[in-house]
């Protein structure tokens, strides 16, 4: 049976933190999709030919981003490859075409400023096939890891720091943040909570839950 590794995700953007100069932004509902992304059929291996597997970037949208935060303004996103180590017989690496996205966004028209900055999110796919070779990879990054809490609309997901990895039958993919974030505080974020702790704790489920509406659950 085939596993997975997919690559480590480095976040660092190399700048200074800008000055957090942001209102108290709105979060508002997920956008949950009526239609789902069609996954292509396991081959020997257990994995979908890498080619097939949906692209990152139509997972979660400039349209799905600015209905969880109304006050984003502009929207970025970068589709990139995975180099796909293929743990099996016959071993190798496999490219995966547009299997992951950079998406940088910036709220309330600060890409404006001055020496502003964006706000990241990162969706890969992480596995595509059939289901014993899904969680296998799935297992292989969720392992003991605490599960995620709330209803996200995947089987199961786990939350490592700030790395959402949540697995279908079919599909395993992950939402991350950047390492650093711009924004300086949500409505109805409680004194005593960071921003960016409510960012990955309240904020982002919301992202994680319109990437699981659009994929077939099992």
């Amino acid at each position: 049976m085939a596993a997975l590794l997919a690559g480590g995700i480095v976040m660092a953007t190399g700048c200074a933190p800008a000055t957090r100069t942001t209102p108290p932004i709105r979060v508002a509902a997920p956008r949950i999709s009526t239609t789902q992304i069609p996954l292509p059929p396991a081959e020997a291996d257990g994995l979908a030919q890498f080619h097939e597997w949906p692209k990152a970037c139509d997972l979660l949208t400039a349209d799905d981003m600015k209905a969880v935060l109304p006050q984003i303004t502009k929207v970025a996103e970068s589709p990139q490859g995975q180099s796909i180590k293929i743990m099996n017989l016959a071993g190798g690496d496999g490219d995966a075409p547009d299997t992951s996205c950079e998406i940088k966004f910036w709220v309330a028209g600060t890409e404006k400023k001055r020496l502003s900055r964006p706000d990241i999110l990162r969706v890969e796919d992480i596995a595509v096939g059939d289901s014993a070779t899904v969680k296998d990879n799935y297992d292989s990054l969720a392992h003991a890891k605490p599960k995620a809490t709330g209803d996200l609309g995947a089987l199961e997901c786990v939350l490592d720091r700030d790395n959402y990895y949540c697995r279908m039958s079919n599909i395993a993919f992950s939402v991350s943040a950047g390492s650093t974030l711009y924004i300086a505080s949500f409505v109805g974020q409680p004194k005593q909570t960071e921003a960016r702790v409510y960012w990955v704790k309240t904020v982002m489920p919301d992202f994680v839950r319109s990437v699981a509406s659009k994929l077939p659950r099992g």
